[in-house]
């Protein structure tokens, strides 16, 4: 038999990541794994991005390593925030020793791993460089339980307070600010409520140092503001009494835009219409999905034009709604996402 070990995101397996994506597929498929620092005793080592790449490098041949790049880090314009990772990364724990570039030593164990999976096709076209076995898995939301499309076309429903709702963590908070004068619009219109469904104190660097409180960001939005913390449970709750969701993006940032679609598919699978940048991922899911093609915004204006008109149509909203729920349950859902890390150990030997 087979033995699985990974290195985990986080010890505590906290991380979003930890539970949706090669735990969630083990989980999905009945397989046992431990959680491993080194490789005795295990046959196939799945590593997340906290993994030691100097020990990881010189791991031997017998043992097959799956490499796990759901984030488009190749895609980062060097800066003072790059190059500090290593060493960051060192101070942290994850790295044995500090690196001054991180970035080349991540395409060393890209090198030596046996399979690599990223979240987009756009990714695995740039890591084909550096692996001849690149698989695109997106995440499984099998813990989110779905949530049936709100009953929203009512006779007076588009003059209705309008609850909007993003998720995410901090390093995408700054992506809100674009869509601020739009919901300010909306604001003046109608009536808003914005709900944030994210960590209340957040780090801004490497997930753990300058710790700011977004009570304090928040205040200066001219906007009324929840803030909820993420949980699970909370996220579907609070998905259950809003209206829309908005998943915006830094366009100008090479490494947000090359994001996937997971947190879309999210809120199409509990049932809400959603606004979104327009990137590759998000083009391609609205398509694939069939959604109208103006829930893509390519700047602010196209944002208060988005948002202004659905918040005027309730019956627009639940169309929209309609369509990705069916996708996110359906070819873009979990059984898909399995289909596709079956593939990738089937490509290191493993049936």
């Amino acid at each position: 038999m087979t033995s699985f070990g990974y290195v985990p995101l986080h010890p505590s397996m906290a991380p979003p990541g930890d539970r949706r994506r090669f735990p969630g597929y083990a989980e999905g498929r009945s397989l046992d794994f431990s959680v491993i620092e080194g490789w005795d005793g295990v046959d196939v080592a799945v590593l997340s991005t906290e993994a030691d790449i100097f020990r990881w490098c010189k791991a031997p041949v017998d043992v097959a390593v799956v490499l796990d790049l759901p984030d488009a880090f190749l895609d980062e314009v060097s800066s003072a925030k790059t190059r500090a990772r290593g060493l960051a990364k060192w101070v942290a724990g994850p790295l044995s020793r500090p690196v001054m570039d991180y970035d080349r030593a991540m395409r060393r164990l890209i090198d030596r791993a046996d399979a690599v999976v990223c979240s987009t096709p756009e990714q695995a076209e740039k890591l084909k460089r550096h692996s001849d076995n690149v698989h695109v898995a997106l995440d499984l939301h099998v813990e989110i339980e779905p949530l049936s499309v709100g009953e929203d076309t009512e006779a007076g429903a588009e003059f209705s307070r309008l609850d909007v709702v993003w998720e995410g963590m901090h390093p995408t908070l700054g992506a809100i600010e674009q869509v601020l004068p739009a919901l300010r619009m909306v604001d003046q219109m109608r009536g808003v409520t914005f709900h944030l469904i994210t960590d209340p104190a957040a780090p801004r660097f490497m997930n753990r140092f300058l710790v700011r409180n977004l009570h304090k960001v928040v205040s200066s939005w001219g906007l009324t503001v929840e803030i909820h913390d993420w949980e699970v449970g909370v996220l579907r709750d609070v998905a259950q009494n809003c209206d829309v969701a908005i998943v915006p993006v830094v366009r100008e940032d090479p490494y947000q835009l090359g994001k996937p679609e997971n947190r879309m598919r999210i809120f199409w699978r509990l049932g809400l219409p959603v606004i979104a940048s327009d990137t590759p991922a998000h083009r391609r899911a609205v398509e694939f999905a069939g959604v109208p093609l103006d829930t893509l915004c390519a700047g602010q204006e196209e944002w208060e034009t988005a948002l202004v008109s659905y918040a005027a149509d309730g019956v627009g909203r639940r169309l929209a709604a309609e369509k990705g729920q069916a996708a996110a349950l359906g070819p873009y859902g979990d059984q898909t996402i399995l289909g596709a890390w079956d593939q990738v150990f089937a490509s290191v030997g493993v049936r």
